[in-house]
């Protein structure tokens, strides 16, 4: 009995001995078990409306939706927002001249803010663009199956410009990423990531290529796709090559229909249809788009935001969803001709329920008149390019005009 009594007397002196130590060990391994979540406090995210992109540091358990830890920091779900444009390619070699004055003006910081300084206000909540050049060094590589005789590579250090723009989110899967070969597609990958832009849409393999970026804007998780579905094949994935997220219409719906019982809205970004030679419009898209639209969304996604034609298509709401079947062109230094007009800012609302509302914000995008940065259209311009996408303005339709008062100042 007294053997009994000691032995405890000694534990009880032992604990208090070690209290603060093993209070600190457990306090650590409450930390550790708990679901990890972004770099800022819940205050900064919810007050300063930015997104925050999952990545290893932070990423979440699957079971997100009950997570005491997410509730805590958004009360409440508000609807994601994300602001997207078209196909991106910064080429120096048209731009250089305007990009060479203003950096012996006003410095180089100036320059890379220029290309999207009269835009970048209205890229609210998760930005996106198509990233249609490859930023690196490396020097241009050909392709033995490309029908094509345009290869695009933006120099080292121009990853800058889509950082000042506000983007958080790149698309590189389409059929110009692996212009400078694979170096330079992995080479892009890592310029966007040191910069916080999230790339997707291209992998060592198939598998890691079909991989979303999975976003949380506002208590809500998205997930972000990028496939490209045009030729050359060679720039697509395969099980043991790298390259873009393309294939089958059945691989890609697979790919939303593994995560869309883990996020809160599925966002589709894809390189389909034909090119075209004037800006706008593309009257119909091709009857595989559509089908491949309406599989998307019939799968899990609440948005497709398409592009590669290089001209503005038509808006087709569809279900819960909505498809922007081609963005067109919005900075792209290749372009210099009058005909390559317009283009325009696409932001929705998303919820668990699907499309919560849209809105269009036309641009003149003329190099001859806005000289690669740019330009919001007044009213009158604007009206006439939505006219030309948009044949029915719904319920979930927003006017940018309407509803943005600095907008009716400027109409024409």
């Amino acid at each position: 009995m007294n053997i009994i009594k000691k032995t405890g007397i000694y534990i009880m002196n032992s604990v208090r001995k070690h209290r603060r130590p093993l209070f600190l060990f457990a306090l650590l391994v409450i930390i550790a078990c708990t679901p990890k979540m972004i770099k800022h406090s819940g205050d900064e995210i919810m007050k300063g409306d930015e997104p925050v992109i999952e990545d290893s540091k932070n990423t979440l358990d699957y079971g997100y939706k009950d997570s005491k830890a997410i509730k805590n920091i958004w009360p409440r779900k508000d609807p994601a927002v994300i602001t997207a444009v078209g196909d991106v390619a910064l080429n120096f070699a048209t731009m250089k001249e305007i990009l060479d004055y203003r950096i012996s003006k006003y410095g180089k910081k100036d320059a890379m803010i220029y290309p999207f300084s009269k835009v970048s206000k209205e890229i609210k909540g998760i930005g996106f663009c198509n990233l249609e050049s490859p930023i690196t060094n490396y020097d241009i590589k050909s392709f033995n199956d490309k029908d094509e005789v345009f290869y695009f590579s933006s120099p080292g250090g121009s990853e800058d410009i889509l950082k000042y723009a506000g983007f958080d989110v790149a698309s590189l899967a389409n059929n110009h990423v692996k212009d400078a070969g694979e170096e330079g597609m992995f080479d892009t990958y890592k310029r966007l990531e040191k910069i916080n832009i999230a790339p997707v849409g291209v992998g060592k393999d198939i598998a890691s290529a079909l991989k979303p970026v999975f976003t949380w804007h506002r208590g809500t998780r998205v997930a972000i796709f990028a496939f490209n579905n045009v030729v050359p094949k060679s720039v697509w994935a395969g099980p043991d090559r790298a390259g873009t997220a393309g294939g089958s219409d059945e691989l890609l719906c697979a790919a939303v229909k593994k995560v869309r019982g883990e996020v809160d809205a599925v966002v589709v970004s894809i390189h389909w249809g034909q090119e075209v030679t004037s800006d706008y419009p593309v009257n119909q898209p091709e009857k595989e788009q559509v089908e491949l639209g309406h599989k998307l969304i019939d799968a899990g996604a609440s948005c497709i935001i398409g592009h590669q034609s290089h001209g503005l298509g038509p808006v087709e709401r569809y279900k819960n969803g909505i498809i922007f079947y081609s963005l067109g062109d919005f900075v792209f230094a290749g372009r210099h001709s009058a005909a390559h007009r317009t283009s325009m800012l696409v932001r929705v609302s998303l919820s668990e329920a699907g499309l919560e509302s849209y809105t269009l914000i036309p641009v003149n995008i003329n190099p001859l008149e806005v000289k690669y940065s740019p330009e919001i259209l007044g009213r009158k311009s604007g009206a006439s390019v939505i006219d030309r996408v948009l044949t029915v303005k719904d319920d979930k339709y927003s006017d940018y005009y309407s509803d943005d008062k600095s907008a009716i100042g400027s109409a024409e």
